[in-house]
């Protein structure tokens, strides 16, 4: 899926705001009542503002200048009934515009967190965590501010200009252009601050995604940092992208000290003239000392919110930005899309005979064929060189060679992580292609060499979520892998897993794994290289386990444990991609090709077999 042609033009430099703008209204829309009623108070807010001066002016027109002292206290009681109102409808604006603007940011990260999770692992082979954590929450953020207050206050702001410009025609047209004769330099420099400003924030934004992805991945290897004595480079690493946060900062901060300046000096040359030219009117009797009243104050309200357009630039620029990098990532094109486009691709290859919807079975018979599959991650790099082989229901099939063979890529392969570039992967003689991911991920279950664990409890990690099993479904899986001892040690299902299972040695953290797979209840059972760091006496527990766990199902194991590969019903043994060699342990070893002069090292060594 190209890139949509607002997303070409911003990486091209190109202006794109009113489509991000008109992206983030499709947020807002599903909450018109609230925006209503927000709109409501605004209109309010801004009439308001234009009765009090009325009621100054008629104070000191009526009351001061007339010498009516019961015309005076009327106008001034109502000027103060009118600040009571303002302070009242400025707290219903505060408090619907914030409402508003978090149950659209509630929309906008639960969006986004949920299209995270559907895109393919190619894409987080490509993209830093730490840039996916700065779009969900600061670029979110960036959002909220706006919502709760930039766009809010920009309506706001921009209709009582225009009130006040309407007003002030009508009193005295000539001071109204005096008045407002800065306006055009205004407005020309806003839009060229506005640009600049928009380049500035793109640019922070864009840093603070970069100064994200590092310290996470600096705070994620602290431990390979400390060993290898890395604390100086990183450390001189780390100032280098902070230095480049700080000046794209410091660059967006000259801007506004720009701004401000500016037009502080515009609008105290707008009020020169004012008074310049109202002492004439008022002189000539052209104009009364309550309308000039009139006129100086609602000047401050006209140029209040333009001052203030600086602090609303930084908001609605910011925001943008942060738009901007949130929609490329929900433009990406989910597993399912993927899917669609690959039935689509499949149905011209064949004339239309491919199933319109993927297929979702409930249980899988466990046959499994790989039919001159190649395979690359990179275009022109392939990993994977016309694979064949088949594993009948309920057989054993090990798969060994040196690393970078290819071995694990066949495991993605056959999970759908990724999809071949030729030929095709089979399970009960249907195209991997042709069935639901979801639905044939749950039916295979994988345990890998290195075991990620979720902060949770240890029922948390091994139901992940199924709430179908029961605490002695998770216990009678416990106890099939011997886990049992050390699991009640910790407290039972409810003992507290740290972070990525910090609390745990390697070896517990690979049993919870194989009790995570088992209580699964898979048909297809995948082992990538799943024993390879689990010591010599805890493999000892887990082999009968193992026999019992691959019984009735088909099992591809990944091992460097001589056990496992010796009573596997078949051996594949890969070289550089390709299927060097195929037979039981016997067979190979009486072959004496690369599995015989593997294990003749492995024997030399007395190490497990790589």
């Amino acid at each position: 899926m190209s890139p949509s042609p607002a997303y070409r033009s911003l990486e091209e430099g190109g202006r794109a705001d009113w489509r991000v703008a008109g992206r983030l209204l499709r947020f807002v829309l599903p909450h018109k009542k609230l925006i209503a009623a927000s709109v409501v108070v605004l209109v309010a807010l801004s009439v308001l503002k234009l009765l009090g001066p009325h009621a100054i002016q008629r104070a000191i027109d009526d009351g001061v200048i007339a010498r009516d002292d019961a015309a005076l206290v009327s106008w001034a009681g109502l000027f103060s009934v009118l600040v009571a109102f303002g302070a009242i409808g400025e707290f219903a604006r505060i408090r619907l515009t914030i409402l508003t603007g978090q149950r659209v940011i509630y929309d906008v990260r639960s969006r986004l967190f949920g299209h995270v999770h559907k895109l393919p692992v190619r894409y987080f082979d490509k993209t830093p965590v730490g840039a996916l954590v700065t779009r969900a929450t600061s670029d979110v953020e960036a959002l909220a501010e706006m919502f709760s207050s930039g766009v809010a206050a920009v309506f706001h702001d921009l209709l009582t200009l225009v009130l006040v410009v309407v007003v002030l025609f009508m009193i005295d047209a000539p001071m109204a252009l005096v008045s407002l004769a800065a306006l055009p330099i205004v407005l020309g420099f806003s839009l060229w601050f506005g640009g600049r400003m928009r380049r500035a924030f793109r640019r922070v934004r864009t840093n603070v995604s970069r100064l994200n992805g590092f310290q996470q991945e600096a705070f994620t290897g602290i431990a390979v940092i400390k060993l290898f004595r890395r604390e100086p480079p990183v450390k001189e690493e780390f100032r280098l992208r902070n230095e480049e946060l700080r000046d794209a900062n410091l660059e967006a901060i000259f801007n506004f000290a720009l701004f401000w300046p500016i037009v502080e000096t515009l609008s105290i040359a707008a009020l020169g003239g004012l008074l310049v030219l109202g002492a004439s009117r008022i002189a000539g009797s052209e104009l009364t000392w309550g309308q000039f009243a009139f006129f100086w104050m609602a000047i401050q309200y006209f140029f209040r919110p333009i001052r203030e357009l600086s602090d609303r630039f930084n908001v609605l620029q910011a925001a943008l930005a942060a738009a901007e990098r949130i929609f490329k990532v929900l433009d990406e094109p989910t597993e399912s899309e993927t899917e669609q486009d690959g039935i689509t691709e499949r149905k011209k290859q064949t004339d239309g005979d491919v199933p319109a919807q993927p297929a979702r079975p409930e249980q899988l018979r466990g046959d499994v064929e790989f039919r001159d599959v190649s395979f690359a991650y990179l275009e022109g790099e392939p990993v994977l060189r016309g694979i064949s082989f088949s594993v009948n229901a309920g057989d054993t099939v090990a798969i060994v060679g040196p690393t970078g063979a290819g071995k694990t890529s066949i495991i993605s392969l056959l999970s759908r992580l990724w999809d071949p570039q030729s030929g095709a992967v089979l399970v009960d003689g249907w195209n991997t292609q042709q069935y639901d991911r979801r639905a044939l991920r749950s039916r295979i279950a994988v345990v890998m060499q290195d075991v990620f664990l979720f902060t949770g409890t240890v029922a948390d990690n091994l139901r992940l979520g199924n709430d179908k099993l029961s605490d002695d479904d998770l216990w009678r899986a416990i106890r099939t892998v011997n886990a049992d001892g050390f699991i009640e040690r910790m407290g039972g299902l409810q003992a507290t897993i740290r972070e990525r299972g910090n609390n745990l040695s390697v070896g517990q953290k690979q049993l919870l794994a194989f009790a995570r797979a088992l209580a699964a209840d898979p048909d297809i059972l995948v082992l990538d290289e799943a024993t390879s760091s689990i010591d010599s006496d805890t493999e000892r527990l887990i082999q009968d386990a193992l026999r019992r766990l691959v019984e009735n199902r088909t099992a591809i194991v990944i091992a460097h444990r001589l056990s496992t590969v010796r009573e596997a019903d078949q051996i594949l043994c890969l070289n550089h991609g390709q299927l060097a060699e195929q037979g039981t342990h016997e067979e190979l070893l009486a072959a004496g090709g690369l599995y015989s002069r593997l294990y003749a090292l492995t024997r030399i060594h007395s190490v497990d077999f790589r």
